[in-house]
């Protein structure tokens, strides 16, 4: 499956700043994002369908979706889960 281009993730840039601001995270390339050395979270975009693929302790989660035009409060769920689920690996 296809990465999400960057320019696709404009719309989120107030999440994706968040994510950038956790402890241990690095982006490796714009939108993608590394825990240490380990895969953390990319995002898919396959028609109008914009999900992200979110590790969840040793393996990758449920996918979370976050549309196009995102509410504040879909955001704001959005980056809670993220949130979350960074901290089943930064404190296993």
């Amino acid at each position: 499956m296809a990465r999400c281009p960057y320019e696709k993730l404009e719309d989120i840039e107030d999440v994706l700043e968040k994510i950038r601001a956790l402890p241990l995270i690095k982006e490796s390339k714009p939108g993608i994002f590394y825990y240490k050395s380990q895969g953390f979270l990319h995002f898919h975009l396959k028609d109008d369908r914009r999900w992200a693929d979110v590790r969840d302790t040793d393996r990758w989660g449920s996918e979370m979706d976050l549309p196009f035009k995102a509410k504040k409060s879909e955001k704001n769920s959005f980056f809670d889960e993220v949130k979350r689920r960074y901290n089943t690996l930064n404190n296993p």
